[in-house]
């Protein structure tokens, strides 16, 4: 998880520096990247810390019903975060689409990918974290 999550942010991190590069020159369709990149890292580091956290305990493995629930929570709250930021994006590419940018329609379609994988597998960790309360 740690290794899968640091490579994220790594990749991530080429989006993001690159939608500031484009930003600097004046390309305003860099900012799905920039903004759309930092988002993304964040969202991985808070994933890696959650899980992370939630199986931390005196050998490791062990979990807890409260640091599961916990983690729930927290992975919900950024399933919402991840949700409302695609909506932002879709409706910041509409707009540019009607002013006549249709090269912000590509960087927020290939930013919001990620989000949408990201916002995926979130509730995939939630599901599995609901499985282990229960089981």
């Amino acid at each position: 998880m740690i290794r899968a999550g640091i490579v994220l942010v790594a990749l991530l991190t080429g989006f993001t520096a690159g939608g500031i590069g484009m930003l600097r020159a004046g390309e305003i369709p860099g900012l799905p990247f920039a903004v759309g990149g930092a988002v993304a890292q964040v969202a991985v580091i808070v994933i890696v810390v959650t899980v992370l956290r939630a199986r931390a305990g005196g050998d490791g493995h062990s979990l807890s019903r409260s640091r599961l629930l916990s983690a729930s929570h927290i992975l919900g709250g950024l399933r919402r975060v991840l949700l409302v930021a695609l909506v932002a994006l879709a409706l910041y590419a509409l707009v540019r689409v009607a002013l006549g940018d249709p090269w912000t329609l590509l960087t927020s379609a290939f930013i919001a990918l990620f989000f949408w994988l990201i916002y995926r597998g979130v509730g995939r960790l939630i599901q599995g974290l609901k499985e282990q309360q229960t089981g």
